[in-house]
């Protein structure tokens, strides 16, 4: 049977396991493939593509003749990854807020938990991203913001010009702010 004849159909309409047992064995893997590619999470992409096989089946009865499978897969599974993605931002950006109210409500008041703050967890996690940062960068970005070298002595110590001192600075400010986000490089920044 392939995958859009009207016995497939019919058999999907009336809720036959062996027809869904087909459908699934047919698409499973080129639907999980292309969730894959689509959310870049394994886990989350089997969960959606697995949530459509269900909604297909919950939705037989609705089934029309001329019906595709393919194509409605397909479709289910793409607006599927849009959902997940919008609820992934939206969780992020509550988990920032989140992060934000501690902050302004907790340590800003209590200047001994900004410190300790600062001192402890935050000095570990900047250090780690300074680690991550490509040689050259992140001698440059050390140069410059631990040593509190200008762009022209940083040149003339490492025998480059100052427009590449200033890219790689930009590259590591770009790096920093994307691995500690935008709060972190900005206490970051105030501290050095």
């Amino acid at each position: 049977m392939d995958g859009n004849s009207e016995q497939l159909i019919t058999e999907l309409r009336e809720g036959r396991e062996k027809a869904f047992t087909q459908v699934f064995r047919m698409y499973y893997g080129p639907l999980l493939n292309y969730a894959g590619r689509i959310l870049k999470d394994v886990e989350l992409a089997n969960d959606v593509v697995q949530e459509c096989f269900c909604r297909l089946y919950e939705r037989r009865k609705e089934i029309k003749r001329g019906f595709q499978v393919r194509p409605y897969l397909y479709r289910s599974v793409y607006n599927s990854c849009i959902d997940a993605i919008k609820h992934q931002k939206v969780e992020n950006n509550y988990i920032n807020q989140e992060l934000l109210d501690f902050y302004f409500s907790k340590v800003v008041e209590t200047p001994e938990a900004e410190q300790a703050l600062l001192d402890e967890d935050l000095k570990g996690a900047i250090q780690d991203a300074i680690n991550k940062l490509p040689e050259r960068c992140r001698e440059i970005f050390v140069l410059s913001k631990v040593d509190g070298l200008s762009n022209k002595q940083i040149a003339e110590q490492l025998n480059i010009s100052m427009k590449t001192v200033e890219a790689q600075m930009t590259t590591a400010f770009v790096r920093l702010r994307k691995e500690l986000g935008w709060l972190l490089c900005f206490i970051f920044i105030q501290n050095f």
